[in-house]
This record gives structure tokens, sequence and C-alpha cells, in this order.
């Protein structure tokens, strides 16, 4: 049983059906391993079914959420970088580096 006719004859098709033929082996995987990631899944079970180290199974495959970057991104917008701004716009002449 090749990867590449398991692939065309089960996996492909069905994807189609459900507008998802952009889909590839790749996404499959990333998605496998960032569902069992929200699952609580242990990461080295995950590691194991992907057949890659935990390393490259966390860095590689598993993708954070959008959802769970709400937050951070949230507090970022919070942040008082109005002194910054400030500053910018009453001394032009003067250049304020900011670190992003």
């Amino acid at each position: 049983m090749s990867k590449d006719n398991c692939w065309n004859r089960n996996l492909k098709p069905k994807l189609e059906n459900v507008g998802m033929g952009w889909a590839n082996f790749l996404v499959m995987r990333r998605t496998h391993a960032t569902l069992m990631n929200e699952l609580g899944v242990n990461g080295k079970l995950v590691a194991d079914q992907l057949g890659h180290s935990l390393d490259v199974s966390q860095n590689v495959y598993t993708q954070s959420p959008v959802e769970s970057r709400l937050p951070g991104v949230n507090q970022l917008e919070k942040k008082p970088f109005g002194d910054v701004i400030g500053a910018q716009t009453e001394h032009r002449s003067r250049p304020v580096l900011v670190n992003c």
C-alpha cells in the first residue's frame, strides 16, 4: 500500500467532497498535532504518532490556535505607548526608537 495510492483513492476524494481539496498530507499532520495539543494529549504520544521527536512535533507541526493568541494581543494594545507616540509627534526633529 503506497502513501500516494491511499491518499488519491481514499482521502483526497473525501476532502474534495467537503470543499477541502486544497489540503495536503502536511496540513492533515499539522491539524492532527494541533487538535491533540488542544485536547491536552501528552506531547510525547503525539510525537510518537507522527513519527518525530517531541521537539519537531511541537515546533514544526503543532500550531497555536488564533483564539489563544488574542489575550496576548489585547494586553499589547493596552500597554502604555502614549509617551513614545507623543514624543514622536511633539519632537519630530528627534527620532524615537521603538523595539518591535
